[in-house]
This record gives C-alpha cells, structure tokens and sequence, in this order.
C-alpha cells in the first residue's frame, strides 16, 4: 500500500510537469517509480498507460488547435523508427546509444536556447516525418521518445496549444502501439493496470489538467525555455544513468 500511495504521487508530480511542458512524463517517472521499488515490465506498462490516457484528454481539450499534417508526419515517422530501433538494441551497445543519445539532444537543445532570440527560422521539408522517426527510434533505444518532435515544434516555434495538441496525438498513438506490442509479446504487467492504473489515473488527469493549464499561460519565449531545459534535463540524465 505504501509503494501505491508513494507511485501515486510520483505519476500525479511527472504529469503536473509533463503537462506543463507537453512531453516527458516517462523520463520523469521512470527512475522514480524504480526507485519506490516498482519492477521494470510495471513501470513501463504503467507509464504507457498514464501516457495514453492523460494525452488523450490533452487532444480533446487542445483538438482546435492540432496541426492535422504535422501531427500525422510525426506519428507515421514513429512508427518504422520504433521498428528499427527495436533491430539496432539487439546488435548495438545499449550504453552507446543512450551516451551518443544524451549528447546529441543537449547540443541540439543548446543550440535551440542558443538562437532562440533569432528570426523564425524556415520550415524544413519533410521535418516532422524524421522527427518522428527519430523519437521512435530513441523511444525503443533510449526512452527519448518525445524529444525529437519536442524539439523540432520548439525549432518552429510552434504556438503552445498546437504544441501541446500535436504532441498529444503522437504521444496517444505511440503508447497505444506499445501496449499492444506488450500485449502481444506477453510482457504486459497485469499489476500496473489494476490496481496501479485505476488508483493513480484521476491524481495523473488532476496533475495533467493543472499542468498544461500553467503551460498554456506562460508567454511563448518562457514556454520554449522550460521545453528546451526539459531536453537538456532529459539529455544529461541519460548520459549520467550511463556514465557515472
């Protein structure tokens, strides 16, 4: 009971964050849910599941503002990277990927914060496909599912809400094929949906509701700062859990 009541209170805290952001509720309750003694298969499925639910009511809520072309590039982009992704981890070095992982989205996050101040910078063909495609390539490898498509919609500039709305529906999209995946593979953890899921789900809505009604009022130059400091956050952590 004491391990729900404490997981409970991690998931509302990552989706307040998360919502606040639009991304990074994994990368942010992951290592805490391991750490209050949660097994892995538990916490992922359990992720997937908060992940799918709480981004759903984001698309709702946000779904006037969804950039219809983008958010479909980014999701059919994820799909063949998972794919790939899940190839490349049976015959690379996990701990290479995530060190070379963590570099490249805190340089590229630098770079971003760096030039923020700069004109709009043009729209790259083709972007939101490769970006999703990197996101589901690291989600597989790396847990950095959500950093490539955060990371070009921060490039963009991206208004908030449409922020938010296109990565709700990757991020719905994604969860739900690696649920289904789990499923198939016999890796779904009964335990995180019941009681896990059904306990923790309304303080997971609340934090989520709470935190993207913070994000959504923040100017636009303090809402691309908290997103790109989220990447670099994510970034470092990575490469920490790897070289230290």
């Amino acid at each position: 009971m004491r391990e729900l009541i404490a997981g409970g209170v991690v998931a509302a805290a990552a989706a307040f964050l998360a919502g606040t952001s639009g991304f990074g509720f994994g990368l942010l309750a992951t290592p805490l849910l391991l750490v209050s003694g949660f097994s892995l298969p538990f916490v992922v499925t359990v992720n997937l599941s908060l992940s799918l639910t709480t981004r759903v009511s984001v698309v709702l809520r946000f779904r006037r503002h969804l950039h219809r072309r983008r958010a479909l590039q980014l999701v059919l982009g994820a799909v063949p990277g998972l794919v790939l992704g899940a190839a490349v981890l049976t015959v690379v070095d996990q701990s290479v990927l995530k060190v070379g992982a963590g570099v490249l989205v805190m340089a590229v996050a630098a770079l971003l914060l760096l030039t923020r101040g700069g004109p709009p910078p043009r729209a790259v063909p083709g972007a939101p496909v490769a970006a999703g495609f990197a996101g589901g390539f690291l989600g597989t490898t790396t847990s950095l599912l959500g950093v490539p498509p955060a990371l070009l919609l921060a490039r963009d500039r991206v208004a908030t809400a449409g922020f938010f709305a296109d990565l709700a529906v990757y991020f719905t999209v994604v969860s739900a094929l690696g649920l289904a995946v789990l499923a198939l593979t016999g890796e779904l953890a009964g335990d995180a949906l019941y009681p896990a899921l059904v306990l923790w789900l309304p303080g997971a809505l609340l934090g989520n509701y709470l935190g993207t009604s913070v994000g959504s009022q923040l100017p636009q130059p303090t809402f691309r700062l908290v997103s790109l400091g989220l990447v670099l956050v994510a970034g470092a952590l990575t490469l920490a859990g790897e070289l230290l």
